[in-house]
């Protein structure tokens, strides 16, 4: 199994407040997307699944190895921007760093630098770039190389219309598995055979094809011919096919289609 996640939570700060909740999801020869408004947990879960946040109970596996004994794995990699800012280099030396640690030729980096015309940030700090060009130096950092299990955190956030075309084309054609959370809508049809999961105040409801979003509805309650059953702290929801109250995919985000339905 390329990944195992079971039933992990995770809580924060001194209230313990509960981030994610009894969480499981097997990932195996196949490329998912997590979805849900700002919040929900989704980067918490893929920061766990990096190492970068401690679990408070469950277990996660990556390549069938239990996580805490995972070490200098070269076949994971990701676009959260934490594992780039250790590298206290401009974005050139990093690309160089990053591409030497993966053992590949650090031209394959900048030529999609290139390509995204970003050019201008090679002799830049990360800290130093807009949100938008640290967020695509990171994507392009985490899909270059050998991985075979890539965590993406929200990787169309702040991005123009024009590198997100090209950015969607990268991340569809990718040989390794992917792991991609977002709350954005219109990405999904293109995912074809992609699994979806909502997730919602730290839970996680699925699984559904990615690019069948098309024909999902979210229903106010228990709907009589459900596919899946979201219970919330602002209500119980559930999933049809077909046919329903509200329209998942005309909704241009998460954020939007709760506003519309609570």
């Amino acid at each position: 199994m390329m990944l195992e996640v079971h039933n992990i939570n995770v809580c924060y700060g001194k209230s313990r407040k509960q981030v994610l909740n009894d969480v499981s999801i097997s990932v195996d020869s196949e490329k998912v997307a997590i979805v849900g408004p700002n919040g929900s947990g989704k980067t918490t879960l893929l920061k766990a699944v990096a190492g970068l946040t401690d679990i408070n109970s469950g277990k996660i596996s990556i390549f069938g190895k239990d996580l805490s004994a995972i070490r200098n794995e070269l076949r994971i990699s990701t676009n959260l921007p934490e594992v780039y800012r250790l590298m206290r280099m401009n974005t050139a030396d990093t690309v160089r760093l990053y591409s030497e640690l993966k053992g590949r030729d650090s031209k394959e980096i900048l030529d999609l630098i290139e390509d995204m015309d970003l050019s201008d940030t090679l002799d830049k700090m990360l800290y130093e770039l807009s949100t938008g060009q640290q967020k695509m130096i990171c994507n392009l950092l985490s899909l270059s190389g050998i991985s075979k299990l890539i965590l993406l955190d929200e990787p169309f956030e702040s991005i123009d219309l024009r590198r997100r075309m090209k950015l969607t084309d990268l991340i569809i054609n990718h040989n390794a598995e992917i792991v991609m959370n977002t709350h954005e809508f219109d990405i999904l049809t293109r995912l074809k055979g992609w699994g979806l999961y909502f997730i919602i105040e730290g839970r996680l409801f699925g699984k559904f094809e990615a690019s069948e979003v098309k024909n999902l509805y979210i229903n106010r309650g228990v709907a009589p011919n459900h596919i899946s059953v979201m219970e919330t702290g602002f209500g119980t929801f559930s999933i049809t096919r077909n046919d329903g109250e509200i329209s998942i995919s005309a909704a241009r985000n998460f954020n939007s289609l709760l506003n519309e339905v609570t």
